[in-house]
């Protein structure tokens, strides 16, 4: 007596169909919330880029607006105007 199962010819197709819809529902049920979930990251690394590209413009500006202020507190006054002018009195 041989006690090994018959192999069906079904079997293998079978197989394949079954491993066809586990790959359709890993696809259907995790490509939507993978592909919402790159544009949410998209959208916010826009959004914190664009905060930080505003952030350095002012933090630049006003880096540039104390330098010069600091410069024109601390030059050297100029001569007084009456020497540039001529004396006209």
């Amino acid at each position: 007596m041989n006690h090994t199962p018959q192999k069906s010819q079904n079997g293998s197709k079978a197989g394949l169909a079954t491993a066809g819809v586990g790959v359709l529902a890993v696809v259907c049920c995790a490509g939507a919330p993978l592909i919402a979930g790159a544009l949410g990251g998209i959208a916010v690394g826009g959004l914190l880029g664009a905060g930080a590209g505003v952030l350095t413009v002012a933090v630049v500006g006003a880096l540039i607006v104390g330098r010069i202020r600091h410069h024109h507190r601390h030059a050297v006054p100029d001569a007084p105007a009456a020497q540039h002018l001529g004396d006209r009195s």
